[in-house]
């Protein structure tokens, strides 16, 4: 029998997780630590208790200034998660894996679920490193800041079905391990070659 989790595949599969895990990180920094909103604030109170006083519009540029390395990393990992779809898409043209759509349409009944949230989640992925890309190239694809404010928001909220997706795939995955005794997870580790 062909091994299903090949050298490549796995390889594949791990340096997507550690996209999706590090993207997810930085959005998290973003939305708590790293907020510029709270820590401007921060520094314009911490600056006033010690006689400096400073406008709300510097605060912020502080804020800003401090969580700039953390966009670096979100970036960073954006680029992984390209490189990760576009080594999916050479397995796929190479017949090393098989494309979503046709693993839902040949899934037997009881599994039509499980691969419509991976086709989702590939989806998903796919839309996030699109419109990533998009914001990121924005300039030199000749669009104005305005003309992707949409692009941004889309981006930010297909971040909600990332995380949601992620973790019906964590899920999934455990249930599959307790359940089916199959050894998914060391497969994925270790390989079945």
């Amino acid at each position: 029998m062909k091994p299903q989790y090949t050298r490549l595949y796995r390889f594949w599969h791990w340096l997507m997780a550690l996209s999706v895990i590090g993207l997810l990180f930085t959005v998290l920094l973003r939305k708590t630590f790293l907020s510029w909103h709270t820590n401007a604030a921060l520094i314009q109170s911490k600056l006033a208790d010690t006689g400096t006083e400073i406008t709300a519009e510097t605060a912020k540029m502080i804020a800003k200034a401090i969580r700039a390395p953390m966009w670096e990393w979100h970036y960073i990992f954006g680029l992984f998660l390209g490189i990760s779809i576009v080594i999916r898409i050479y397995m796929m043209l190479t017949k090393q894996a098989k494309l979503p759509l046709v693993v839902l349409f040949q899934a037997p009944k009881k599994e039509k679920l499980q691969r419509g949230v991976y086709l989702f989640l590939w989806l998903v992925l796919l839309a996030m490193a699109v419109s990533g890309g998009t914001l990121y190239f924005h300039e030199p694809l000749g669009f104005t800041d305005k003309g992707v404010e949409w692009v941004k928001v889309l981006h930010e909220n297909l971040m909600y079905g990332v995380l949601g997706l992620v973790v019906l795939h964590l899920g999934g995955v455990f249930a599959h391990e307790i359940t089916t005794k199959e050894g998914i997870v060391s497969k994925m580790i270790h390989g079945d070659d």
